[in-house]
């Protein structure tokens, strides 16, 4: 069973927050201790706060962790979600 309706709301609604807000995100990929590509390190953390804020959600919510269906179901989203989420790290980094 994939996520329900009022689950893939709250995820989306934690991506559109993340995305309105990137300095929350990205001033941890400016560290200059990162290594590799700036764009890579960021997107990985975009994907990293997006996952924390909505698997903590999801557990508080449910009482219980995503079975296998609803994580392929989150995964299809944000990869839906992941030339919006590149395109607005490229913007707000000027690249």
């Amino acid at each position: 069973m994939s996520l329900d309706v009022i689950e893939e709301k709250h995820l989306n609604d934690i991506i559109k927050y993340a995305l309105d807000y990137p300095s929350m995100v990205l001033t941890h990929a400016r560290d200059p201790i990162q290594t590799g590509s700036l764009v890579d390190v960021s997107y990985g953390l975009y994907v990293g706060y997006i996952s924390g804020v909505f698997f903590d959600g999801f557990l508080e919510r449910n009482g219980r962790f995503l079975n296998n269906d609803e994580i392929s179901h989150f995964n299809r989203v944000i990869t839906e979600n992941s030339k919006t989420i590149m395109l607005k790290i490229k913007a707000n980094l000027h690249l």
